[in-house]
């Protein structure tokens, strides 16, 4: 386990160890571990540029006010976007394209509970639409800029926040899964997520890559799930915070300092390149990959820092040995043609 301590160590040194005027892509972040991770980024980073992908003006304005307050010498862009669609996901890459020669780090949040199997307008399991796919979009259509950053600097990162050490079998079948049950939904999207972040590694060994599992965190994740069974899952999700917060629960604002750690330390650095981060204080080594190899630039990663679980890479390395990874990324590449051909149409 990575301490609080030494988190908060590395994250101090961040205003001297990196570059003024960061810039950083944060989508899913006017709530929960998100927004979280956004302000504790700013009150950090010196002169950051944040670009903050956000469905409501709102939301956004209010977080970005904060943001502000915290770091007056900051810019913070806010681009209007619904991340469950794929085409209005590729115009917000396109107002980052067309305004930055780099990006430096891309934080990953977006997404809301469902427990329906409705469909959005361009065919995917609204669930894994913000959740999974405009994610892994984001990450593809900008990681020209991240690799320029690579070149040019000391930090090229993206963090997606979601499922990491808990991968395991995938339904080849039900990629998309509109049929799978919800105990099978974790290990399959998790897999998904951590197979399709090697392939992008793939092309871009400079950059890193971080699939961390937030832990058991209080948020307004679970309150605004429709439905009998959002009603239940809310009500079992206040009653055990209640019951057992202080004992399981992350608090938001160590959530927030965790999450800078692992988008800035050099613990979690590339295969190849020097854009490794805040250098690692005395005692930290670097972390494992997702294939078991130290340092090798893809990481899932648990709540404490620590991964992947060692079900978990033996999980990943069947798939990598049995061509599920490339299966999965055949199907994300379907997915993003499909979606422009009704852009387009």
């Amino acid at each position: 386990m990575v301490s609080l301590t030494d988190v908060r160590k590395s994250n101090a040194q961040i205003p001297t160890a990196l570059p003024k005027q960061l810039v950083a892509v944060f989508a899913g972040a006017t709530s929960g571990i998100g927004e979280s991770t956004l302000k504790t980024f700013v009150s950090y980073a010196v002169e950051p540029r944040i670009y903050l992908f956000a469905r409501t003006p709102a939301s956004a304005e209010r977080v970005i006010a904060e943001c502000r307050q915290l770091n007056p010498q900051g810019e913070y862009i806010f681009v209007k976007v619904d991340l469950g669609l794929i085409k209005e996901t590729d115009r917000a890459c396109e107002e980052v394209q067309n305004k930055e020669k780099l990006v430096n780090l891309v934080v990953l949040s977006a997404g809301e509970l469902s427990f329906d199997r409705k469909l959005t307008s361009e065919g995917l399991n609204h669930f894994l639409a913000a959740s999974t796919y405009t994610r892994v979009r984001i990450v593809q259509q900008l990681l020209p800029l991240l690799i320029i950053a690579s070149q040019t600097t000391s930090l090229a990162r993206v963090l997606d926040v979601a499922g990491g050490t808990k991968e395991g079998e995938v339904n080849l079948s039900d990629l998309g899964a509109l049929n799978m049950p919800l105990t099978s939904l974790r290990p399959h999207l998790t897999s998904m997520h951590t197979l399709a972040l090697e392939v992008l590694a793939q092309q871009a060994s400079t950059v890193s890559f971080v699939h961390d599992f937030p832990g058991a965190v209080h948020s307004s994740l679970h309150k605004n799930v429709s439905g009998w069974g959002g009603l239940f899952f809310f009500i079992v999700m206040e009653t055990a915070y209640w019951l057992l917060g202080r004992l399981f629960y992350v608090p938001i604002e160590e959530c927030g300092e965790r999450h800078v750690f692992f988008a800035t330390s050099e613990q979690y650095k590339p295969k190849d390149g020097r854009a490794n981060g805040v250098s690692l204080t005395e005692g930290m080594i670097s972390g494992t990959g997702s294939d078991g190899q130290s340092g090798s630039g893809v990481y899932s990663i648990d709540w404490d820092g620590e991964g992947p679980s060692k079900g978990a890479e033996i999980a990943l390395r069947e798939m990598r040995r049995n061509g599920t990874r490339e299966v999965i990324w055949r199907h994300f590449e379907e997915q993003f043609e499909r979606a422009s051909q009704r852009a387009t149409s």
